[in-house]
């Protein structure tokens, strides 16, 4: 895979390759349509000249009665392009994009409609699937691009396995002679990082695990959540690859006794990605997880991330107060900062200061100064405070409260005209209370500072493209009513649901767009108690005691985690089985977290046979 087909290009973050000449595609002279396959056309990339060709296909493609494709297919997969062996695709110039088993079609790209060889060929391979044939005219470009999908990232691990072989040894046995920074720098091991990075954006995945297992490194990619497999190779490999990164991250590559962080930027068609690094010793080696920071990818709305109903309501308000604290609390990976940067998004503007401390800053956001910390030097999140004071701030974002020092800092500028937004670890929104009380914090101090406190979980969302109801039994249907005895019909309706006709449940049955999973992308659950002057002064009075306080929560019509899950999986938003996932659940048939189709279906078959 070359740099140029992937339009992949890493920023200045360390010694990489000249890709001088990437930017440009090969010129060769325009022939005759009558005499040479369009396909073979191939000039500048320029956008004038990428109409001309996709004219000329057309154009052709009405010529011959035939069918055309010009841009990517949404159903290209890999299952369907491997049918065919990469040599003999290429070798014929034509790739089966799609495989359509309800109506049994391949469907085909050629660069040339009437080659009677390739012709034969799909023939052979469509009778002996008895499948018919249906082609598109396409150009060599768009086939190379079909040709990424197959298994590219095994042909570049086998590539740098190939390349480490010195008559008869391997380079791991050189690398102590010439030093491995030198021989990382070898093109396939860097081909391969950038194999693997593009697999992560191919796939949407939030980070990317490289991870000694045994003998060999193993790759993960983190999608919606969970984590998946995606390839293995060989230990002098994964050492390789790993230093590649950390030099592309600006970390010593020659430090495996103690962690590293670093950072760097890559150029993707045009998008700017960055990727946060952290490597780690462990005990067969080092672990590299990447984070990936894609700002487009990235929404900083509330109501898109997920939030609804009288929380919407009071966040809206709540965030707009001149002074006092907001808290998010979750564990990690849930969402917290995400949904801090959808406050900071709504106040952004020139007549307010917003000034963040961050460990470390993911997303640059213009209008805001965000500042790293720095422990090793004692620029810590309590030291980073007290600067921050006395830069004259009107809102004030502290990445996590994870100290006494810090906490305290925190809670004297909510007290003196900063509003603060921060996060805290804990499992549930109450829980933030003792926790505080834990670090130090007087309770009548809480009860003053402490506005609203939040607790957030991702769940999976279904996807759009296969949703579809299904029915749920009867027993699951009685425990869901039971959650929802304390949520009033007035809440519904601000969620926008009607239940007067009984509850509706959907799923994903599985399609291409979500690789058959039935979910595809994520939504947050969230639920918020608000510090009103009750709620003070019981605080001040039972000493933070979390029985009493979720006691006059509910009474005040306080919506759940699980709640606020029930209510979007009946909206048709996410399913029963991530809901249990992200939550204390037990409402599946003997407390198992599967999809409850399959549970359905034992269920059902019992029935038939008693």
């Amino acid at each position: 895979m070359t740099q140029n087909e992937n339009n992949l290009d890493i920023k200045d973050q360390g010694p990489i390759e000249d890709h001088t000449d990437s930017d440009q595609i090969a010129v060769q002279p325009t022939q005759d349509e009558t005499t040479e396959p369009l396909g073979t056309i191939i000039i500048e990339d320029s956008e004038e000249q990428k109409n001309v060709i996709e004219d000329q296909i057309i154009s052709r493609a009405k010529d011959l009665g035939v069918k055309y494709v010009i841009e990517m297919p949404t159903n290209a997969n890999r299952e369907s392009v491997q049918l065919i062996s990469e040599d003999i695709a290429r070798k014929n110039k034509i790739a089966i994009f799609d495989r359509d088993k309800k109506d049994k079609i391949l469907h085909v790209a050629m660069s040339d409609v009437q080659d009677v060889n390739a012709l034969n060929i799909l023939r052979f391979i469509a009778q002996k699937d008895h499948m018919s044939i249906e082609v598109y005219l396409t150009s060599d470009d768009l086939l190379d691009k079909l040709y990424g999908l197959y298994g590219s990232a095994e042909k570049a691990v086998e590539d740098v396995v190939q390349s480490f072989e010195i008559e008869g040894e391997t380079k791991t046995d050189v690398l102590n002679v010439i030093g491995e920074k030198e021989s990382i720098q070898d093109a396939p091991v860097a081909k391969l990082v950038h194999v693997i990075i593009k697999h992560a954006l191919d796939g949407k995945a939030s980070d990317i695990h490289i991870e000694p297992i045994d003998k060999t490194y193993r790759v993960r990619f983190r999608q919606d959540g969970i984590l998946h497999a995606s390839l293995t190779f060989p230990q002098e490999v994964g050492k390789a690859v790993i230093s590649r990164i950390k030099i592309l991250s600006n970390l010593k590559i020659d430090e495996r006794r103690k962690p590293q962080d670093g950072r760097f930027r890559i150029s993707d068609q045009g998008d700017d990605i960055d990727f946060r690094v952290s490597s780690l010793p462990v005990v067969e080696g080092e672990k590299i997880v990447m984070r990936v920071l894609e700002k487009d990818r990235q929404t900083f709305d509330l109501i898109e991330l997920g939030m609804m109903g009288t929380q919407h309501e009071m966040f809206l308000e709540r965030i707009k107060d001149p002074f006092g604290m907001i808290l998010m609390t979750g564990p990690t990976g849930s969402g917290k900062s995400t949904t801090l940067y959808a406050f900071l998004k709504i106040l952004n503007g020139e007549e307010r200061n917003i000034i963040t401390l961050e460990d470390p800053v993911e997303y640059f956001v213009p209008g805001i100064n965000q500042s790293q910390v720095k422990p090793e030097i004692g620029y810590s999140f309590a030291s980073g405070l007290r600067s921050i004071l006395r830069q004259d701030p009107n809102v004030i974002m502290v990445g996590e409260i994870r100290d006494g020092e810090t906490a305290e800092l925190a809670v004297h500028a909510a007290l003196t005209g900063h509003l603060v937004f921060s996060t805290v670890h804990t499992n549930n929104a109450i829980g933030a209370l003792p926790r505080l009380i834990d670090l130090g914090i007087e309770p009548f101090l809480i009860a003053s500072a402490v506005r609203v406190i939040a607790a957030q979980r991702l769940v999976r969302s279904i996807c759009l493209d296969c949703k579809e109801e299904m029915h749920m039994p009867d027993n699951i249907i009685t425990k869901i009513k039971r959650e929802l005895e304390g949520v009033s019909e007035e809440e519904m309706k601000k969620y926008g649901l009607d239940i007067s006709q009984g509850f509706k449940f959907y799923h994903g049955k599985g399609c291409k767009n979500c690789a058959d999973l039935g979910l595809k992308g994520r939504l947050a659950l969230y639920e918020a108690i608000e510090v009103d002057n009750e709620m003070q002064n019981l605080i001040v009075e039972e000493d933070g005691n979390i029985v009493h306080i979720e006691r006059l929560a509910r009474s005040k019509g306080f919506i759940t985690l699980k709640q606020d899950g029930i209510l979007k999986m009946l909206l048709g938003l996410t399913t029963l089985s991530e809901l249990e996932r992200v939550t204390e659940g037990d409402m599946s048939i003997g407390g198992k977290i599967d999809e409850v189709t399959d549970e359905e279906q034992i269920y059902e078959d019992l029935k038939h046979k008693h």
